[in-house]
């Protein structure tokens, strides 16, 4: 009988939370809002970015994006830059595992997020954009060079500046190398200049920042300017 008791007194304390949880609207618009901030930037000036055909303006830009795909959007984003080949992609988007939390209750909260767009999320929430020049080979050697030190840069600027600091360090060296495409005197200069650029280096507020104001380092300098990204 008490066991009884008891198991009756758990089932009262439990029905206010499954309650709670039942008239909890929209999960995912609670926890993670119904936008995202996108982040847009290219290996060249004066992009003009263009998302399902309203001119969003030049590049870089940051924008905030709603989620809701129930007008039709398809979120297809295409850049344009004079001397260029325009390039267009869909922005991609991904579950919004927040919404696990009541897709159980579609007609309720669910279905709140499935108007609002909650149901899917923005991901990645920052591009990079490698323009072609127009007439160029999207497999030519200039061009795969650009793309991976991009690359590198993008993914390593914190390492870069984290060497900077330091006075150098094997990121430092490598990018240096990678410009300059052989290790010796070049590359030694360019590692040179980037710990004289140190206070505008690591003022940087991101890693694009940091791209265009290290290719600014290379081409204020006579013998590297040849070597900008």
């Amino acid at each position: 009988m008490l066991r009884s008791n008891s198991n009756f007194t758990r089932l009262l304390l439990a029905l206010p939370l499954v309650s709670a949880l039942i008239q909890l609207n929209g999960c995912a618009t609670i926890f993670t809002g119904t936008t995202d901030t996108l982040k847009f930037d290219a290996n060249v000036p004066g992009v003009r970015l263009t998302i399902d055909g309203q001119y969003k303006g030049q590049l870089p830009q940051t924008l905030t994006m709603s989620r809701n795909f129930m007008n039709g959007l398809q979120f297809k984003a295409k850049f344009e830059a004079a001397g260029y080949e325009t390039q267009e992609f869909q922005l991609k988007r991904e579950f919004n595992y927040v919404a696990i939390l009541d897709v159980t209750s579609i007609t309720t909260s669910g279905g709140i997020d499935l108007l609002t767009g909650s149901l899917m999320k923005f991901s990645p929430n920052e591009y990079h954009v490698q323009m072609l020049k127009k007439g160029a080979s999207a497999g030519s050697t200039e061009f795969e060079r650009s793309k991976r030190l991009y690359r590198y840069a993008l993914m390593n600027y914190r390492n870069l500046q984290r060497d900077i600091i330091h006075g150098g360090g094997e990121y430092l060296v490598s990018f240096a190398s990678a410009l300059s495409g052989a290790r010796g005197r070049t590359d030694s200069v360019i590692t040179e200049q980037a710990l004289r650029n140190a206070p505008v280096l690591l003022e940087a507020s991101g890693a694009h920042d940091f791209i265009h104001r290290f290719n600014d380092m290379l081409a204020n300098h006579p013998s590297l300017r040849v070597y900008q990204m």
